[in-house]
């Protein structure tokens, strides 16, 4: 009897609660919760008597009264657990869409950053190759139309992933190797570059564009440009469970040896980047290595 009146008292609290929800959608759950209450104790407490009455010769107001009583302090605290854990879920739920928009907001933020950081070194690398190329066709056209394919390589895959959020291995290393070309024509003999792939698959797989080219570009800049004899120029792409392993390696003057050591930005924005887009889950390390020139470590998930 005593589970009969307790499954009376909690079927009518819930199906009044839906109706009202569904015919008043505006009242709120407090509002909810002052309908629905007294009109679950009323029919409730008639569902009571009707099972209890056998045992009582006239009806029994104080008897009725407490278990008035009794329902209210149950139905209160029930809303109040229900209420409470339906507000913690939606604070849970606002906190973690606050937290990924600003995460969206950081990485936007990034990409500005980046945007703005080849705004300002791609004229300067424009107009260096322009000249040279200027100087090269009245001296040496097919080494000038060389340049010229290059250059234009190097441009369609720049314009490519200004307008992308990842891009094929393939697309971005025939970026590198342009640009490692166009500087082994200007550098001549002092620059050797090799890039090695360890397996052909991996041209197919997506990540994030301009991650790559500038620790190519630091290592020509920073490594070989200012060593008088030059030196090589090795990238290194791999994947290991799922997870890519890339290396720039150069055996040049060394980061911390040339007697041009730049202002770090495209390292630190390569970190954030990196940050932004896979919080804790992605690494670089720079370090010298101990016959001279320089080791770039990449190591970030591989996008699906």
């Amino acid at each position: 009897m005593h589970y009969i009146i307790a499954l009376g008292f909690g079927t009518v609290g819930t199906v009044t609660s839906m109706l009202i929800n569904v015919w008043f959608p505006k009242l709120g759950n407090f509002g909810t919760f002052v309908v629905s209450a007294p009109i679950t104790l009323s029919i409730g407490s008639a569902h009571t008597w009707y099972w209890i009455s056998p045992y009582y010769d006239d009806f029994d107001w104080s008897l009725m009264l407490k278990v008035v009583i009794i329902g209210l302090v149950f139905c209160s605290a029930i809303y109040y657990y229900f209420f409470s854990r339906e507000h913690s879920l939606e604070m849970a739920s606002a906190l973690q869409q606050a937290e990924l928009e600003k995460l969206k907001a950081e990485q936007a933020l990034t990409y500005s950053q980046l945007q703005l950081l080849q705004s300002q070194i791609e004229p300067h690398f424009l107009f260096n190759t322009l000249a040279n190329l200027k100087a090269l066709i009245a001296v040496d056209p097919k080494q000038a139309e060389v340049l010229l394919d290059k250059f234009t390589e190097l441009l369609r895959v720049t314009l490519k992933k200004s307008r992308q959020e990842s891009i094929r291995l393939e697309d971005e290393v025939a970026g590198i190797s342009a640009y490692l070309s166009i500087q082994q024509i200007r550098l001549g003999e002092r620059l050797q570059f090799k890039i090695d792939i360890a397996q052909p698959e991996l041209n197919h797989q997506q990540l994030p564009p301009m991650l790559l080219q500038p620790l190519v570009e630091n290592a020509v800049f920073h490594g070989i440009e200012p060593k008088t004899d030059g030196g090589e120029v090795n990238v290194q792409i791999a994947m290991q469970n799922q997870r890519w392993q890339i290396a720039i390696v150069d055996n040049g003057m060394g980061f911390n040896q040339a007697p041009s050591q730049g202002n770090g930005m495209a390292l630190a924005n390569i970190r954030k980047r990196l940050a932004s887009l896979y919080p804790d889950n992605a690494s670089l390390h720079i370090t010298a290595q101990a016959n001279g020139g320089t080791l770039a470590k990449l190591e970030f998930p591989c996008e699906q």
